[in-house]
């Protein structure tokens, strides 16, 4: 693979820009459609804080004392 400075301003048709994640950094480089490739210099990988994040709201105290209880009754 070869190592550009600089790269074009343009590129052919179906060129690809690859991803690979390799533990905590990225190997990126561009796959030309001859296959050709020109290796880019590697990144640090992003962190991930997914399991911090949600889409369901917090509840508040009382509105999940009236949940449960519903739940009660209704497994009664």
């Amino acid at each position: 693979m070869h190592r550009l400075t600089r790269l074009p301003a343009r590129f052919p048709a179906n060129t690809k820009y690859v991803l690979e994640a390799r533990g905590p950094y990225v190997r990126r480089y561009i796959e030309y459609p001859d296959g050709h490739k020109v290796e880019l210099s590697p990144r640090k990988a992003a962190t991930c804080h997914c399991a911090e994040q949600t889409l369901v709201p917090a509840m508040s105290p009382a509105a999940d004392t009236k949940r449960r209880k519903r739940l009660v009754e209704a497994a009664a």
